[in-house]
């Protein structure tokens, strides 16, 4: 490791306001400069002076001009937009969680408002309509009592669940890996599910919750079996990757109410530029009265962006003092 650190950290919209949280958190000698991300021209011109990159996204296009870095820290996630074939050998990445609150407090929001048709409600009585009128509609129903299952337990399916069991909720899970005896009790998950088994549960659930990462094996994940074994009165929420559920037969058991709702956040289509507002689907989605979609903010929050930023600070002061990184992305680390 290098002991004259140089760090380029890129800003962003989203980022702005954690770059204090991330000068604070560091406490070892560094130099650093702050470039907005968009600047594409400026960060292909100055990255070669640098060693350190805090970033969540490298284009295969700076292959050349990354050749000097010995570490990516991202404060983010999700590592799709870093080209593997930008990471120069001898160097190491790593992410950061820390958006599972978030997260989980996005779906037990997506669950009511979808249960409830908030959304129709809102635009319907807007119009001075009284359609969703108790004496006209009828009740609702409560989340208490009704069956939720993770597609993924990992931190995200963990805290998604710790909120359902507040509801009162039935908590079930898919799950790959074995899971520990002391988390079946603390989020009093009734049962846990290999993948190859998951149209056993998904068939009695009320919400399908996507908590997988997006990596080869999850492509797809969510397809015609598994969404045409859903309730018709069950509910999909993806907060996790738009490919992870098959489009084209999401969309038709939409369109034709053979599933009651959804609520999606991640895309697959995503904007190349600022001014760039592309369709995120193929599909009509947004012509479905039974969806809620939104742009991929679910995890988007104040809160988030401050520990990511911290502990990008931690790995930072851990790179400089050859102490263990935390969240080291194994699958595009070249060390």
């Amino acid at each position: 490791m290098p002991k004259d650190l140089n760090v380029l950290i890129l800003n962003s919209e989203a980022l702005k306001l954690s770059i204090d949280d991330l000068i604070d958190e560091i406490n070892v000698p560094v130099k650093k400069d702050i470039v907005d991300i968009s600047n594409k021209d400026e960060i292909r011109k100055i990255l070669p002076n640098y060693n350190v990159l805090v970033s969540t996204s490298l284009d295969v296009s700076m292959k050349n001009e990354s050749k000097n870095l010995k570490a990516i820290f991202m404060p983010g996630a999700g590592w799709d937009k870093i080209s593997a074939e930008a990471v120069p050998d001898g160097c190491v990445v790593t992410n950061s969680y820390e958006h599972e609150n978030a997260i989980a407090e996005y779906v037990v929001m997506s669950m009511i408002a979808l249960d409830r048709e908030l959304i129709n409600a809102h635009n319907n009585f807007s119009k001075s309509k009284w359609d969703y009128w108790p004496a006209r509609f009828g009740p609702f129903k409560e989340l208490s009592g009704r069956n939720a299952v993770v597609i993924g337990l990992g931190r995200i399916g963990k805290k998604v669940l710790e909120y359902t069991k507040v509801f009162g909720m039935n908590n079930y899970a898919v799950e790959e890996q074995d899971v520990e005896k002391k988390v079946i009790k603390e989020l009093n998950i009734k049962e846990v599910f290999k993948p190859s088994e998951m149209t056993k549960i998904i068939s009695k659930s009320d919400f399908v919750i996507v908590c997988v990462p997006f990596i080869k094996s999850t492509k797809g994940l969510i397809g015609e079996k598994e969404i045409y074994s859903m309730k018709n009165d069950a509910f999909i929420i993806n907060p996790a990757r738009g490919p992870i559920i098959q489009e084209d037969h999401l969309y038709y058991a939409l369109k034709s109410n053979r599933i009651a709702g959804a609520c999606l956040d991640t895309w697959y289509t995503y904007p190349k530029s600022e001014s760039d507002d592309p369709s995120p689907s193929k599909y009509n989605f947004n012509e479905l009265k039974n969806v809620i979609l939104t742009p991929h903010v679910c995890g988007s929050t104040y809160g988030t962006f401050s520990r990511r930023m911290r502990i990008v600070g931690q790995n930072i002061n851990n790179f400089y003092n050859d102490k263990k990184l935390l969240n080291i992305v194994d699958e595009l680390s070249k060390v």
